[in-house]
This record gives structure tokens, C-alpha cells and sequence, in this order.
């Protein structure tokens, strides 16, 4: 497998939104209730993509051989608030690669700390990223979370 990390551009959106939505069916949505679970696909939805593409969120995505096999959202430079990785690609390091392009592209000193509202099923894979707990679980609008940082050196 040759994984290659880039910016996601705008003809990609439909795949990315189709890999989260499809990661977040199999792994997360069991844990959100149905208010949860809507609001996540109204996040997700393409027009809602672009609409954060052209504001203040970067996307980056893994692609093998052309398909998007992993996808991340960063807001205001420094929250995760979309990490996914597809079911047949998880640990195989895509999430460590996505994540350590994501650090290669912050402006040293512009920031001191990445923050992430995981999901109890992400919560290893963040832990494992060296992220910390910050809290404890917690629910807003249906959405079953943890709060986690990075504190960057």
C-alpha cells in the first residue's frame, strides 16, 4: 500500500463524506442517539464540507491508489473535529500519518495544544497519538463525547 497525505480538494468531498459517514455507521453512531446521529449527518454533508472548506477548517485526506481511505478536519488550526480511517485500513499508522501531516503543516510557536472531542470508540486511537483526557465523557445534542488535548512541544 502507498499512502500519499494531502489537502482534500473540492471534486474529493463526496468521497471523504462517504468514507466518514460510512466508519462513523460501523464504529460510532451506535453510541449517539437518534438526535446524535442526525446531526452528525448534517455535518457531514458534502454542502456542509465545502462550506467549512472555504472557511475555517483544513481537510486532509489519506488516498491508495486514488481512493480516500482516510479523512481528518482541523477547525481554527487546532481542533480535530473529524478523524476517520477506513474499516479494512485501521492500524496500519494512516491515523499517525494524517495526524503528523497535519503537525508538519502548524506554523511553530502558533499554537500550544491540539484538542479533539473523541469518540469512546476513537479514545484509544487518540490516546495512542499521545493525546490526553481532559474530562470526562460527556454528551451535547445527542453526541456522546470525550474531551482529549495534545500538548505540543
Amino acid at each position: 500500500m502507498a499512502v500519499k497525505v494531502e489537502l482534500l480538494h473540492e471534486d474529493e468531498i463526496e468521497d471523504f463524506s462517504r468514507l466518514v459517514e460510512f466508519v462513523f455507521d460501523e464504529y460510532v453512531g451506535k453510541d449517539y442517539s437518534e438526535t446524535g446521529n442526525k446531526n452528525f449527518k448534517d455535518y457531514i454533508n458534502p454542502a456542509a464540507v465545502l462550506e467549512r472548506m472555504k472557511g475555517k477548517s483544513t481537510f486532509y485526506v489519506a488516498k491508495d491508489e486514488g481512493w480516500v481511505i482516510g479523512a481528518l478536519e482541523i477547525q481554527n488550526k487546532n481542533h480535530i473535529s473529524l478523524f476517520f480511517v477506513d474499516k479494512e485500513c485501521q492500524e496500519q499508522e494512516i491515523e499517525r500519518e494524517l495526524f503528523e501531516r497535519y503537525l508538519s503543516d502548524i506554523e511553530p510557536g502558533s499554537i500550544s495544544s491540539v484538542t479533539v472531542n473523541s469518540s469512546i470508540f476513537g479514545e484509544n486511537v487518540y490516546t495512542d497519538l499521545g493525546f490526553k483526557r481532559t474530562g470526562g465523557p460527556q454528551e451535547k445534542d445527542g453526541i456522546l463525547f470525550i474531551p482529549m488535548a495534545y500538548t505540543l512541544q
